[in-house]
């Protein structure tokens, strides 16, 4: 499990924009390309290649079908361990 990046801060002097519910989707799918060093909040009882508090990279098409879940108000997205292509020293 994944912890979900934060969406970036409004600067100053940036325009708000009203998007639509697809326009809100297809938005966070192109940020998902940033999304290069995500943290590893839990792992499943078979994992051993990878730890709690790793940076991972993972594939930005197993981030399209990642399931969400709201753990307390924190996001969280569910990967399968093959989706993770590297883990940052």
């Amino acid at each position: 499990m994944l912890d979900k990046p934060e969406k970036k801060e409004k600067k100053e002097g940036e325009l708000d924009l009203i998007l639509t519910d697809d326009m809100e989707k297809e938005a966070e799918k192109d940020s998902m390309k940033e999304w290069t060093r995500l943290n590893v909040f839990a792992i499943g009882g078979e994992v051993t290649d990878v730890k709690v508090g790793d940076k991972v990279y993972v594939r930005t098409g197993a981030l399209h079908n990642a399931e969400i879940i709201d753990l307390d108000g924190q996001i969280k997205m569910m990967v399968s361990i093959h989706d993770i292509v590297m883990i940052w020293q």
